[in-house]
């Protein structure tokens, strides 16, 4: 059960503090100490030393001149009454400086964070693959030599990757994903589920502890439930996984259902049009469940300084009407200690928007060097030739960019391009084309595709179907795909054709002379316009299972060869309609069992 706030004995703030774990100098004089730990956020303090500036400057500058508080020091702040002091922060100097006012007294600003600061600095890219986003969490925090306490999550990415970001942020936008926040405690980073149940520590009465609060009942972000698209590529279709009711802490007396119900909001969608699996999909949906849920009740509440209080705990309120009385979530803890008053506020529930919405955890187009440019945008050719840098550019005008001058060189990319070998299809001079621009840099264009319209017809109209396919140059060489009848054509401008028909099951090859060959069920048939030759430096076997004829209806038939040999196996016959000739320069045999003339 929750204990009342102690307010016995809290007349008289006391603080430690210790560098490198040795109290600082009695004979500084400390202004004020401001301690923050908070939800997303990395743990921070700031102490405000107070220096005088009427003493000489070796002596009012010896804080800031000396080790004590030099950046990298280890710093830990105590807090407490009568000197009772209990810690609320350890981390590292990461700052100080020094500010004079007109009432020649000088500040010490010492800016402190947990050591997990360190996961806020540079940009990384990594893959990981076969991993839970757990055990992604904890190899980046183990890099950085921090304790850890993570929350072990269910899905295993076959591939995840890390794009030049910020390791704390892709943790917390992994963490968040898995309906989980991630703070830091005196050099530990937490990674859990917020809490939903269980004993709060601290109990807040208002009219016995409050110096100030701040409390709303939201009803926009509220939502009744919600589900998460994607794109399945094996099924060729759209799948989702939906989310269940989250646990949430009893604070108040209207659920986010109820408040969903106020505006008549419909299920929540979220939409990917990468190939999400369901099983993380459902994850996802449920992580904007539970958000919006505890997001349905915020605020601060503000009492006297106390150590007890800490980030993913719960705390009671109690007497601030059943809207808000209850056990709340703490999602944020602010001790301020400044003339003699210590003061501890508490934020509960959390915001609606994800940790990506609030802050750019991506680089800025074209990595910041530049403004950059977003989306494709239409070009025309210029020139698709001499290629100052040697690199097979085309010359582009981007009318967005400019309406006229030289343009940009853009790299053009293609369905094949390896090292002397590949696809060869450049566009023409004056074509629309569509570029992209490499990081969003508007130096490093990419032609993507060429564009038809009105203006720039395509050579078919497409029908229902979709029944042709083709290539046409522009001097009309074409390769025609004809789908519905199954039937490949080459063609030139002049009628040379080269057809492969499944239709009618036939092979043509025909010239613009009228020469046709055709390859079909029946048989092979060529024709000529004119002479059809046969030559070979070999020789030449002409041979059939059935009759060979060789006819020639308006002229001779000749056979001419070193030896000609005419052989039948069964009977042998020479026949002229007119007259008929046998002879030889040489000896005439006639052979037979009888040889018969006339």
């Amino acid at each position: 059960m929750a204990q009342p706030l102690p307010i016995d004995n809290i007349d008289v703030v006391s603080y430690t503090i210790k560098i490198d774990g040795s109290p600082i100098k009695s004979t500084y004089y400390v202004l004020s100490i401001d301690v923050r730990k908070e939800v997303n956020r990395v743990a921070s303090a700031k102490v405000i030393f107070v220096l005088d500036r009427g003493q000489a400057a070796n002596e009012a500058f010896e804080p800031s001149e000396s080790d004590d508080f030099k950046p990298g020091k280890e710093i830990e702040i105590q807090l407490g009454y009568h000197s009772k002091d209990k810690t609320v922060f350890k981390g590292i100097i990461v700052n100080q400086s020094l500010k004079a006012r007109p009432d020649r007294r000088v500040q010490l600003i010492v800016h402190c964070s947990d050591k997990a600061v360190k996961m806020t600095l540079g940009r990384r890219n990594k893959y990981f693959k076969d991993m839970t986003d757990s055990s992604v969490i904890s190899g980046i925090i183990d890099n950085y030599g921090l304790e850890k306490a993570v929350e072990s999550s269910a899905y295993q990415h076959k591939q995840l990757i890390q794009y030049h970001a910020v390791d704390w942020d892709f943790m917390v936008a992994r963490a968040e994903a898995n309906g989980m926040i991630a703070y830091t405690s005196d050099g530990k980073v937490y990674v859990k589920k917020p809490l939903a149940s269980g004993a709060a520590q601290l109990k807040i009465n208002y009219d016995r502890d409050v110096f100030e609060f701040d409390g709303e009942i939201e009803t926009r972000f509220q939502i009744p439930s919600a589900v998460a698209h994607s794109w399945d590529m094996k099924k060729q279709a759209v799948t989702e996984g939906k989310s269940s009711p989250p646990s949430v802490p009893s604070q108040g007396n209207l659920t986010g259902t109820q408040l969903a119900a106020t505006l008549n909001l419909d299920e929540f969608e979220l939409h990917s049009t990468g190939p999400i699996e369901a099983a993380e999909l459902k994850e996802w949906a449920k992580a904007a469940l539970l958000k919006s849920t505890l997001a349905r009740i915020r605020g601060r509440v503000s009492f006297f300084g106390n150590e007890m209080p800490a980030v993913n705990t719960l705390i009671t309120l109690e007497g601030f009407g059943k809207r808000f009385n209850g056990d709340a979530l703490i999602s944020s803890v602010h001790h301020t200690v400044s003339e003699g008053s210590w003061i501890t506020e508490v934020g509960f529930g959390l915001p609606p928007e994800w940790y990506a919405e609030e802050r750019p955890i991506t680089t800025p187009p074209a990595g910041g060097l530049l403004a950059g440019v977003h989306g494709l945008q239409n070009a025309t050719v210029k020139k698709i030739d001499a290629d100052p840098d040697g690199e097979f550019r085309v010359q582009v005008e981007v009318p967005m960019i400019a309406a006229s001058g030289d343009g940009i060189w853009a790299r053009l990319a293609n369905f094949y391009a390896t090292n002397k070998k590949g696809s060869f299809f450049i566009p023409e001079v004056n074509d629309e084309v569509v570029i992209g621009f490499l990081n969003n840099d508007p130096r490093y264009a990419v032609i993507l595709g060429s564009l038809y319209s009105s203006k720039q017809a395509p050579p078919y109209t497409p029908d229902t179907e979709n029944s042709i396919k083709a290539i046409v140059t522009k001097n009309d060489l074409k390769l025609e795909f004809n789908d519905k009848d199954k039937i490949l054509t080459v063609q030139t401008p002049a009628g040379n054709k080269f057809i492969l028909s499944d239709k009618d099951k036939s092979i043509t090859v025909q010239d613009q002379n009228g020469n046709k060959m055709e390859m079909a069920a029946a048989g092979i048939t060529i024709k000529s316009a004119k002479d059809i030759t046969l030559q070979a430096t070999g020789k030449i076997d002409i041979k059939a299972n059935q009759n060979i004829s060789a006819q020639a209806s308006g002229g001779d038939v000749s056979l001419q060869g070193l030896n000609v040999n005419a052989k039948a196996n069964i009977a042998f016959s020479a026949q002229g309609s007119a007259s008929a000739e046998l002879k030889a320069a040489g000896n005439t045999s006639i052979k037979g069992a009888m040889v018969m003339i006339n």
